[in-house]
């Protein structure tokens, strides 16, 4: 009985310096302390915790690895725009003192629409396929060239529309008004025709939103036609209303230097941290039409060199001018925007660096001491093992006798 009492106590011991080998062997493998919860359980949930807080840093890290660079490129976008609009009032004020020819005036009115050309070229700009002033409307360009009529493609002489074809429920048709610098949305709801289209688009023009003299009308053709008769109007008109089929632009009646907006002035935002959230775009609407009116000036001072005199051009200068100042201020929040994502990418790369070593501290061990433990626990099973090897056959040989 006193040698066969032993045995269990021998099995237990030869159990636990497996255990202690096996664990020792992980820790130099993985070069962590803590594998399992049963390893150190108040560590484990220590780095659970800790985990997920450098989750949220690696989120956060990420929406401003995406948002900064976008923003940088409106940023250059914008800067262009500024250098644009200073040539604009540097020649503006060149055409207003009175000693130019009529050659050179003309001359400088096109350098202008030159520059025009440019802030436009810079509204559009998008960035891995993102449009960055279009609002949410991101997937196409928020500027396009305006145009005195817009024409549907359904109906022909063979085919007529009629003013009471029913329109598609849920189909929305949008006239952007390049003077106005607004948009009138009409989404047709159930019973709704095209003479109900025609109808609110005469309200809007009652309205203000769209020029006084926009009207919709079924022309010769039997087509759905949407226009102005002032020549120096423009619109941008899109459907998707399946009756109407597309709108298109009537040949030949672009209208020079007029632009419409047909983004929206949705502003997106990105979390950067906890309670911190920043926009991360800035809508043409806001940046181009509202306030100063950038598009609106530039036309103008075009206007006043190829027909005004000295004193329209002055004005119209000044109006540059005003807007310039406005799209710099506009631009200083995203500046200040910039900066924040810069100073705060910093700050979550501090924080990071602070949760590893925490971590480390919780679950990890040194080579060093791995590699001690590891040598102590194979010469604590060694010693096991050469114990067992003598108690271990005896034991067996009384337990068969």
């Amino acid at each position: 009985m006193r040698v066969t009492s032993m045995l269990p106590d021998v099995q237990y011991q030869m159990q636990q310096s497996q255990q202690a080998l096996a664990t020792a062997t992980e820790q130099v493998s993985t070069g962590l302390r803590v594998n399992q919860l049963s390893d150190d359980p108040a560590a484990s949930a220590n780095m659970v915790l800790s985990l997920g807080v450098s989750a949220n840093v690696d989120a956060y890290t990420s929406n401003i690895s995406s948002a900064l660079p976008q923003m940088q490129t409106a940023d250059a976008s914008i800067s262009s725009m500024v250098t644009s609009l200073n040539t604009a009032v540097t020649l503006g004020t060149q055409g207003a003192t009175g000693t130019n020819s009529a050659a050179n005036t003309q001359a400088i009115a096109a350098q202008v629409a030159g520059e025009l050309t440019s802030v436009i070229s810079q509204a559009n700009t998008s960035f891995q396929g993102v449009f960055l002033f279009g609002g949410t409307e991101s997937t196409t360009p928020p500027f396009v060239a305006a145009s005195t009529t817009y024409t549907s493609s359904k109906g022909s002489i063979a085919l007529p529309l009629a003013s009471s074809a029913g329109l598609t429920n849920g189909s929305v048709t949008t006239v952007s008004d390049a003077t106005t610098g607004d948009t009138f949305t009409f989404k047709a709801t159930g019973g709704d025709t095209v003479a109900s289209l025609i109808t609110a688009i005469g309200n809007a023009v009652s309205a203000g939103t769209l020029s006084a003299g926009t009207t919709a009308t079924i022309n010769a053709s039997g087509q759905l036609s949407i226009g102005t008769n002032n020549a120096a109007d423009g619109i941008v008109v899109s459907t998707n209303d399946s009756v109407l089929g597309s709108m298109s632009a009537a040949s030949g009646t672009a209208v020079a230097n007029a632009y419409a907006y047909v983004g929206n002035s949705n502003v997106n935002s990105v979390q950067i941290g906890e309670s911190m959230s920043v926009p991360t775009n800035l809508p043409g609407s806001q940046l181009l039409i509202s306030g100063a009116n950038v598009i609106g000036s530039l036309n103008g001072l075009i206007t006043a060199l190829q027909s005004g005199t000295t004193a329209q051009i002055g004005a119209a200068t000044t109006a540059v001018s005003a807007a310039l100042n406005y799209v710099t201020q506009r631009r200083v929040p995203l500046d200040n925007t910039i900066s924040q994502l810069n100073a705060e990418d910093t700050s979550l790369s501090s924080e990071k660096l602070t949760l590893t070593t925490q971590q480390t501290a919780l679950v990890g061990i040194s080579l060093a001491d791995a590699a001690t433990n590891l040598s102590q626990a194979t010469l604590d099973n060694s010693a096991v093992l050469a114990a067992a090897a003598k108690i271990m056959p005896q034991t067996l040989l009384q337990y068969l006798q």
